[in-house]
Formats: structure tokens, C-alpha cells, sequence
């Protein structure tokens, strides 16, 4: 049996006999034969003498691990680096790096953050508009523009990225002016109240770009040059919006508009429609519940007659402003 003790004792507690200590911390009775465990609860210094050699070696070892730590370390920072940047096409790369003045490994999620507009056309290169003020703190777009700087990239069409869009995450209006509005890529979450875009239904585009936007800020969208846009699903995610313009879209119906109960303007620039249905297609369009304005130029206005067209201010004129041009 053992028991534990705080310092050795000096005799056997049983028997009285006398103690042999059989381990730096172990006695045992020569008598009964009962073992004594002593507590090391005290402080004890270690003395350790090494040998040059096992000095050298430590040092050594030391060293590798330093070393090891160090190209780790190095090899983290650069992945972070490469990911960081290979995120970019050359275009937007390029682009990033002039407005920001550094490196576009360091230019982080903050930094894009502050970006409030963004517009990209396309001209010898990709031109990019941008201001880091709200479109919408102002009364006008003129005075807006003083607040906007505009950088040329010049690079071929292969070094742009649509989907480089999806890392603003503070934009507030988005104006698209280059390819088919069908390759680009919101952010996943998004402040953007306004989207002018050019539609050319590209070979690859799908009608997902508009899924990404957010119903609570988004107001105002306009899509130019839509002749070729045929799938017009898109138009689910927009039932949100207060102001719509369409140019040269073609429209075989409006049903589309059904439950855009919120849309006050719409705009529709030389769209077209069939001439016998026309009437009552507009019709529908004015008899959403909050429509306020409503503009159509081109020929298709004018497949509404003039008795029509009277009907129309009749019937809506007290509270739609209607413009035919």
C-alpha cells in the first residue's frame, strides 16, 4: 500500500520500523514492508552542462527553424499576394492600380468599397469613369461629373474581365457600355440604385446579371440597344424599380410589366410593337398604379392615333404626364 507524504518520514507509521529509501521520491519499510510516496511540490533547480558539440548543434537546428518558419511566412504572404492579384484581368488591374497609386496586391476590399460610380466604355482600350462621390447626393448630372475622373486602359479584349464588377461592393450606380450586359457580375451583396447597360446578347450571355440586384436600393434601370434581346426573364428580378427606360427593344407584349406596381417612369425609345396591338399595349403600361410619366418616340408611337392618343390624356392625363414624339 502507498501512501503519499509531503517530506519523508521517520519511521514506518504502521510498525515503527525503520525506512529505505528506494527512489529519489520512494520509501519503503524494511519491516512490514508499506511503501511511502513523497509529493515533489517543491521547487528544484536543474543544473544541465553541455558539450561544445551539442551547443553547436542546437544552434544549428535553431537556425533551420527560423529558416523554415521564415520561407512559410514568405510563401503565405506572396499566395495572398498572387490570389489577391490574379483576382484582376489586366484591364481592371491596370485601372485599380492608377486610381489607388499602389500595388493591387494591397488594394483590399475596403478600398473598393469607396468606389460609388462606375462607368466602362469601350473606345481604343476600356474607359473607365469613376467617382467616389454618390450619383444621387447631387441635383444634376452635371454637377456630378466635376466629381468623376476618367482612365484609359489601352488593352485588348482579351485582358477585360466582366466579372471583375462583382468586387464593388459600394456602388451606387453602375453604367455598362461595352459588351453585352449578360457577361457581367454583380456583387453578391450590393447598394447599386441605378443600371444603364447595353444589351447585345453575346454568344455566351444569360439573362443572370440582374439577379444579384437588390430590391431594397435598386430604382432605376435602362437598357439601350436591346434590339437583340429576346429572353426578357430578367425583368422578375426589376419588380422593384421606379424608372425604366427601353431603347429598341422589341416587344411582343407587356404582360412582362405585370406587378411593377412601383415603376413611375418609363421611358420607351424606338421600340417596337405590333401596329394592331400597340394601343392597347400602352394601354396596360399606363394603368399600372404608380405610374407617373410616360414617354414613346419612334414610329410605334404613332401606330396609336390621334383619336387614341386623346382617349389616352382623357382617361390618364390627370395624373400620368404622357410625351409621343
Amino acid at each position: 500500500m502507498k501512501q503519499t507524504l509531503k517530506e519523508k518520514p521517520k519511521a514506518c507509521t504502521s510498525c515503527g520500523g525503520e525506512l529505505a529509501q528506494i527512489s529519489p521520491y520512494e520509501y519503503q519499510c524494511t519491516s512490514c514492508g508499506r511503501t511511502y510516496y513523497i509529493s515533489a511540490d517543491r521547487l528544484h533547480k536543474v543544473s544541465v552542462k553541455l558539450s561544445m558539440g551539442q551547443i553547436i548543434l542546437l544552434c544549428v537546428m535553431a537556425a533551420i527553424l527560423v529558416g523554415a518558419v521564415s520561407v512559410v511566412g514568405y510563401q503565405y504572404y506572396t499566395g495572398r499576394m498572387v490570389q489577391s492579384a490574379s483576382r484582376f484581368s489586366v484591364a481592371f488591374r491596370d485601372f485599380l492600380m492608377e486610381v489607388y497609386e499602389k500595388p493591387v496586391a494591397d488594394i483590399n476590399e475596403d478600398d473598393l468599397s469607396r468606389m460609388k460610380y462606375l462607368r466602362i466604355e469601350r473606345s481604343k482600350g476600356y474607359e473607365f469613369t469613376y467617382s467616389f462621390q454618390d450619383y444621387y447626393d447631387f441635383p444634376d448630372r452635371e454637377s456630378f461629373e466635376k466629381t468623376c475622373e476618367t482612365i484609359v486602359i489601352e488593352t485588348s479584349k482579351e485582358d477585360f474581365s466582366p466579372t471583375n464588377v462583382q468586387y464593388f461592393t459600394g456602388l451606387t450606380r453602375l453604367e455598362l457600355y461595352t459588351d453585352a450586359w449578360e457577361n457581367y457580375v454583380l456583387p453578391e451583396e450590393n447598394v447599386i440604385r441605378g443600371i444603364y447597360c447595353v444589351d447585345g446578347l453575346s454568344r455566351y450571355g444569360t439573362p443572370q446579371f440582374f439577379s444579384r440586384v437588390n430590391p431594397d436600393t435598386l430604382e432605376e434601370v435602362a437598357i439601350v440597344g436591346a434590339e437583340d434581346l429576346s429572353d426578357f426573364s430578367f425583368m422578375e428580378d426589376l419588380k422593384g424599380i421606379k424608372r425604366l427606360l427601353l431603347e429598341k427593344a422589341v416587344l411582343k407584349d407587356v404582360d412582362m410589366f405585370e406587378g411593377f406596381d412601383h415603376l413611375e417612369q418609363m421611358v420607351l425609345y424606338y421600340v417596337e410593337m405590333e401596329e394592331e396591338d400597340t394601343y392597347d399595349q400602352v394601354q396596360k403600361l399606363l394603368s399600372l398604379p404608380s405610374m407617373e410619366a410616360f414617354l414613346i418616340t419612334g414610329k410605334t408611337g404613332w401606330y396609336i392615333t390621334d383619336e387614341q392618343w386623346d382617349q389616352l390624356l382623357k382617361e390618364y392625363g390627370d395624373r400620368i404626364v404622357l410625351y409621343r414624339e
